[in-house]
């Protein structure tokens, strides 16, 4: 009796354990200006409709880099197709009196406008997105 205790609760451990992954998948990728340079920080958000509901996904852009994730960052993000936006650093009110400008063309934060979209499939996924710089030349850094 002791011994089918056992397999029950390893076996109930091993689907439990399966079941943390809730079906997400890898995403990493990169953030990079048409002529190739890193964006330096700013986040990557998706959202996507599974199976009925909306799904979010976020991470933030490091050095040019990112990686998904929903309930925390790098955990993943659900299969599905994502309309997908680039969100700079936010600029003070004092470096917008300066002159200063967003990392990213304003174009990058709206879903109806961004032009970017990513499907997430099963296993590794890479998106790598190119953006384009803002009109002004006092761009802040980011």
């Amino acid at each position: 009796m002791l011994r089918k205790c056992r397999f029950a609760v390893v076996a109930m451990s091993a689907v439990l354990l399966v079941g943390c992954n809730s079906g997400r998948c890898t995403v990493t990728g990169t953030v990079t200006y048409e002529d190739g340079t890193p964006v330096e920080a700013g986040s990557v958000i998706g959202e996507a409709t599974v199976d009925g509901k909306l799904v979010a996904v976020q991470g933030s852009i490091k050095n040019g880099a990112f990686t998904w994730g929903g309930a925390k960052e790098g955990d993943g993000a659900l299969p599905g197709v994502y309309k997908v936006i680039v969100v700079p650093i936010s600029l003070s009110e004092y470096q917008v009196g300066q002159g200063m400008t967003p990392a990213v063309d304003g174009k990058y934060t709206k879903y109806e406008t961004s032009g970017l979209s990513f499907e997430v499939k099963q296993g590794k996924n890479e998106f790598d997105i190119k953006v384009t710089k803002p009109k002004n030349s006092r761009r802040a850094p980011g």
